[in-house]
């Protein structure tokens, strides 16, 4: 197995486990609202480019440096029990955020998926209230807004060259936010928790969603024990929800034994009605196929009641992204 195979099939290896599935549970239809995806259209990201190898901490990007649209993400399940029927579409830093809403607007129309959008901005700009009223003027499916702000000592894992959340105009902007009735999706790391939590309490009336399970990047005790800690504070906020999405990022080689002890963890910390499932596709294809992303899911949490495992696969997302 080399880093970046892309899976285009089940590899059972990835699903083994020692817990036996019931053969009902292995015909049920599993119906799933993908709460972390990226619809694309190439030319709207002049950093999207197959010429340049993309490496980040997740892997060399390029083979997924093409269109993807709501079709693809269907088609990724056909042939399986999972059933996709809506997701949410998360920005991914295009030239023009507002082309981007409205590419991802006219694409949903077009394939008859449902799509509730994450909107992109950068919070500190001046003009940051104008990019989300004309991000809203092009589609009424916009409810979240999302900026990364990852900062890490290792250039690998460093998204930007900014504390974002201690400049008063980002956090300025994120009192536009709650003005437009938006959640920001928040995506960082467990060093930069504390400082996230200053935030979190000082902005009630926002719902903060954060993505990818709290991106456990540094793989150590420390590491964990920062994640862990962190994500258990994180838990205990009423305005705080977890996708549990991404795992693949930090975990190339996983399976679904590895993915276990996060997701219980983030069950645990958060519980049932303030999580999700999501893919984060086409990114994390480049660690495993779609079925089995969500296979490790629904076979980590198949013991649940029925209600529970549709709050995470379906009614969760339902809710904090206002299908």
């Amino acid at each position: 197995m080399t880093l970046n195979e892309e899976y285009t099939g089940t590899a059972p290896s990835r699903l083994y486990t020692i817990v036996p599935q019931s053969e009902e549970n292995a015909r049920k239809t599993r119906t799933i609202i993908d709460a972390h995806v990226h619809i694309i259209q190439p030319d709207l990201f002049s950093w999207f480019d197959p010429a340049k190898k993309g490496i980040t901490f997740e892997g060399d990007w390029t083979p997924i440096i093409h269109a993807y649209h709501p079709r693809d993400l269907v088609a990724e399940a056909e042939g399986s029990n999972i059933k996709v029927i809506g997701a949410v579409h998360v920005q991914m830093n295009a030239d023009d955020p507002v082309a981007e809403v409205a590419a991802v607007q006219r694409m949903s129309e077009e394939d008859g998926l449902p799509i509730s959008i994450v909107g992109g901005g950068d919070l500190s700009s001046p003009d940051f209230e104008e990019i989300v009223e004309k991000e809203k003027a092009a589609s009424d499916n916009v409810h979240a807004i999302r900026q990364i702000i990852n900062t890490h000592v290792d250039p690998l894992y460093n998204y930007v060259n900014k504390e974002y959340m201690d400049d008063p105009n980002w956090l300025a902007g994120l009192r536009v936010l709650a003005k437009h009735g938006l959640a920001f999706d928040l995506q960082l790391y467990p060093t930069q928790y504390r400082r996230a939590l200053q935030v979190i309490d000082s902005n009630p009336d926002i719902m903060f969603i954060v993505n990818h399970s709290g991106m456990w990047a540094d793989r150590n005790l420390a590491g964990f024990q920062l994640w862990k800690n962190g994500i258990y504070e994180l838990g205990k906020r009423d305005n705080v929800t977890m996708k549990i999405s991404g795992l693949a990022s930090t975990d190339h080689y996983w399976t679904i034994e590895s993915f276990k002890p996060a997701i219980f963890t983030l069950l645990d910390a958060f519980g049932i009605d303030k999580c999700m499932f999501a893919s984060n596709f086409p990114v994390d294809k480049l660690h495993g196929s779609y079925v089995d992303t969500i296979g490790a899911f629904i076979r980590s949490t198949e013991d649940l009641s029925q209600d529970e495992q549709n709050k995470l696969f379906v009614d969760n997302a339902k809710k904090y992204y206002k299908f």
